[in-house]
């Protein structure tokens, strides 16, 4: 589970429930028009912008970032690269490997592995396995994109619903005991597109877009980890190898 995201919300839920209460609003933050105007128009417009299919991932998506991925650490995916590397460097190179874990990775690692044994050439294998990558990266990406999309469009549509409530006060100005009431209903209005874009889109969106780095830099890993027992380098040279990617470890805490 991500811990930070929860911390996040909560501590974000905190402060709007006492920003509200701890002053007179609380009975008339409540906007119908408001919420209509800025939750449906963004949800309106987001999908003006994207597929059903992307539309269904965007809100999937949002549970990546509470839920512990089924992507490992470079830690874990250093040694099990290695501990392979020495299984193929004494029992006859990588045609051993057969019988690696399918769920590592989201199994990507036993997709590389059979990749790399029904290819068998570096450059072949190396191409179809970035290719994936890449592919999996720009699905991520537009997951990231789509609550992007929201924030962009929630604050407008908080405008929208701002002007609304200024045409109304300017028709009760013959009744200057509505014209309060009326303007606060225009900027509550803008006050849900603007809290909904800076406490929930964008977070998550920034936070979808780590989770992608993070799935792509262990992919990276065991791409290099493949091809560098595909090449028969020995266990150390290949831990060598990988030891680079520790400097990008903090990226995953």
């Amino acid at each position: 589970m991500d811990i930070m995201s929860i911390i996040g919300f909560i501590a974000g839920a905190i402060i709007l429930i006492w920003a509200i209460f701890s002053t007179t609003v609380g009975s008339i933050i409540f906007n119908l028009h408001g919420l209509v105007i800025v939750i449906g128009g963004t949800l309106a417009a987001t999908a003006i912008n994207t597929t059903l299919r992307g539309f269904v991932s965007g809100f999937k998506s949002f549970l990546l970032i509470v839920r512990k991925q089924d992507i490992p650490n470079i830690q874990e995916t250093m040694q099990t690269i290695v501990q392979l590397s020495d299984t193929a460097h004494r029992e006859g190179g990588i045609m051993s490997l057969q019988n690696v874990d399918p769920v590592f990775a989201g199994g990507f690692l036993k997709r590389a592995v059979t990749v790399a044994m029904t290819s068998g050439q570096v450059k072949e294998t190396r191409e179809i396995l970035e290719d994936e990558i890449r592919r999996k990266r720009l699905a991520k990406q537009e997951n990231s994109n789509f609550y992007r999309t929201m924030s962009i469009l929630s604050p407008m549509f908080g405008l929208i619903g701002t002007l609304f409530g200024i045409i109304q006060t300017l028709n009760d100005l013959s009744d200057p005991t509505r014209i309060g009431h009326s303007m606060a209903i225009a900027i509550s209005s803008a006050l849900y597109g603007i809290g909904l874009a800076n406490f929930l889109f964008v977070p998550v969106a920034n936070k979808l877009r780590l989770k992608a780095m993070q799935e792509t830099m262990i992919l990276q890993l065991i791409l290099e980890g493949v091809i560098d027992i595909m090449s028969a380098k020995p266990p150390h040279l290949i831990d060598m190898h990988l030891k680079g990617y520790l400097s990008q470890e903090n990226i995953q805490e």
